[in-house]
């Protein structure tokens, strides 16, 4: 068992209220057993036994499309430049190109474009500079994961988990330019910034040796064992399609049953060295990585279904100088020149890069006869489609991850609308199969994307 690690004196455990052992024994299989047990068991994911998990990805500026798109199409197609790092997974990736965001309504469009990219919807009057007119303010609707995490998010301690790399920096008195993920109409949500504080609140108070895994193994063999007695009274009291109905829980429940007594828990306390100052710009890429550790370990642990990871903000003004650039990502953005058009596809790249290192972590956990990224939909999106125009046009999305068998990977699509069809599309991938719109509710935004799902 890796035991975490800190700078110096440890601190005192930061208790979480709504970590129960329930989380921990999800992690081997357990989690759709526990109460209720039923509507779990009637759930898409009842073939697999596990869980369907969605994990939003967001870096900015825009991105160069000649060293984005692939060549080909369906699924016949080669990656790109900037894509080329994901080539390991290309089995398991769905590449949009097409879409179009919302842009109509105050703000500029860095803060429409940040603003919508989850929300599919305008900006509020407000009072942050930028656009015409020259105020804006915090999206006027709910964003797709919070929307998601109210539906699947009750099940685990916590509904969603927001993860970021440098949100705040010179921006904060421009908020809507930090902000991707909302509660509702004007509800911003804020990322965790800082690793150490989220660790402190996700695994303050797990710490479990060999003798603790093994109780909590037979405790969870208990709960199985009242599951089925449950299940068989109701059995013997059932007729026609209810008894089928009740056959197929049984089932389920003795597949986990089996994964109890022979798979191992994948649920550890990650071992991150955390003594790093979260807001120096040179730590942006140990931040990311200590981040996509511990978002790893949570979605592992069904501590949360529904995360995010933030990197930096819209208009970014990270500077990346391990890659040896002297001036920020969104300056760069806006040059027209190729050695400006090279430095923008060397920085998408390393973001390609993170995304590979999150797949390599969700493949790594095994999960029945797959792993947590068959079990997940991952989703990679940025503000603008190009940078030195401020293009909304074409937005760059990358889809990874199997859901539970509800998307058909290894796909280039070429799409077209606004990209709120690709919001739906991922309600749907997560159960949600009665939304017909999100956002903006008026045409052409009905229905999902065209052969996403």
């Amino acid at each position: 068992m890796m035991r975490r690690k800190y700078p110096g004196t440890a601190p005192p455990k930061a208790k979480n209220p709504r970590f129960s052992r329930r989380a921990f024994l999800g992690a081997a299989g357990g989690g759709v057993v526990l109460a209720p047990f039923v509507p779990l068991l009637d759930s898409e994911a009842a073939d697999t036994g596990y869980p369907t998990r969605l994990i939003l990805l967001f870096s900015s500026s825009g991105t160069i499309q000649s060293d984005w798109t692939p060549s080909g199409s369906g699924s016949n197609f080669t990656l790109g430049p900037i894509l080329a790092p994901l080539a390991p997974y290309q089995d398991k990736l769905v590449i949009v190109r097409g879409l179009e965001s919302v842009r109509s309504g105050p703000g500029d469009a860095h803060q429409c474009g940040i603003g919508s990219l989850w929300t599919g919807s305008r900006l509020l009057p407000g009072p942050f500079a930028g656009g015409v007119p020259n105020t804006s303010g915090w999206a006027g609707d709910i964003s797709v994961d919070q929307y998601i995490a109210n539906t699947v998010g009750a099940e685990t301690p916590y509904k969603s988990l927001e993860f970021s790399a440098q949100t705040a920096g010179d921006h904060t008195s421009a908020g809507n330019y930090t902000r991707m993920c909302y509660a509702g109409p004007d509800q911003p949500i804020a990322p965790e910034e800082s690793p150490q504080a989220m660790f402190d609140r996700l695994f303050g108070d797990l710490d479990l040796d060999a003798q603790a895994v093994n109780r909590l193994k037979a405790e969870r063999g208990s709960v199985i064992d009242l599951v089925k007695g449950d299940l068989s009274k109701l059995q013997s009291r059932s007729g026609g399609g209810d008894r089928l109905k009740m056959d197929a829980h049984l089932a389920a429940i003795r597949a986990i049953e089996t994964r109890n007594s022979s798979v191992e828990p994948t649920c550890e306390v990650p071992e991150l060295d955390l003594d790093l100052d979260p807001n120096a710009n040179d730590n942006f890429p140990v931040v990311s990585r200590r981040h996509i550790d511990q978002l790893v370990m949570a979605l592992a642990c069904d501590l949360t279904r529904v995360a995010s990871l933030q990197w930096s903000v819209s208009a970014s003004r990270t500077v990346f100088s391990w890659l040896g650039h002297t001036e920020t990502h969104h300056g760069i953005s806006h040059g027209d020149d190729n050695a400006s058009f090279d430095r923008i596809t060397d920085i998408n790249i390393w973001y390609a890069e993170e995304v590979k290192y999150l797949l390599d972590g969700l493949a790594a956990v095994p999960e029945g006869d797959g792993t947590l990224l068959d079990h997940s939909l991952v989703v990679w999106g940025n503000e603008l489609a190009t940078g030195n125009n401020h293009s909304g046009r074409g937005l760059p999305f990358v889809l990874a991850g199997g859901a539970n068998g509800m998307i058909e990977t290894g796909r280039y699509l070429q799409s077209s609308g606004v990209h709120n069809r690709l919001l739906v599309s991922l309600c749907h991938a997560m159960g949600l199969t009665d939304q017909t719109s999100f956002g903006n509710r008026e045409p052409p935004n009905d229905g999902g994307v065209p052969g996403l799902l």
